[in-house]
């Protein structure tokens, strides 16, 4: 995935590549997993940039709308960011959710692709992609007493 790709993007919607989102882009690239806004706001922070969350945040929107990064829903409610990937860097990953303190554990189990391709040939289906969420109590969540539900 290249700069000119979002570069392009804009330009085809009458937008600039300004230096904030020039720099944002380029330190989305670098998560080699799933990410928050507070975890690039941070990393971008500790470079020495200045942006704020509002500018994060419509970044991220446009950077969705060109297909360049996506949306991952992990969280079982709103108190947990919403997180997500850069599309070249999507795999076939599932995800094990603490309901408690929302921490995320990524999982690649070939039964479940196997199961996944099963049953959407069986159904005439080809199958794209597939993304598990697993919602539970971590063990830290647990040795502190907090319940599911």
């Amino acid at each position: 995935m290249k700069s000119d790709d979002f570069k392009n993007f804009l330009s085809k919607r009458g937008l600039k590549m300004t230096r904030e989102r020039q720099e944002l882009y380029l330190e989305i690239l670098k998560f080699d997993n799933h990410f928050d806004v507070d975890s690039l706001l941070f990393q971008v922070k500790n470079r020495g940039l200045k942006t704020s969350k509002a500018t994060i945040y419509r970044t991220l929107q446009l950077l969705m709308e060109a297909g360049l990064i996506r949306n991952i829903s992990l969280s079982v409610s709103e108190a947990h960011s919403p997180r997500y990937r850069v599309c070249s860097k999507l795999r076939a990953y599932d995800h094990l959710i603490c309901t408690g303190c929302g921490k995320v554990i990524d999982f690649d189990k070939q039964e479940v692709c196997k199961t996944c391709h099963s049953v959407t040939a069986e159904h005439g289906y080809k199958l794209e992609a597939h993304s598990l969420r697993v919602f539970a109590l971590c063990p830290d969540c647990q040795e502190k007493g907090l319940t599911s539900c």
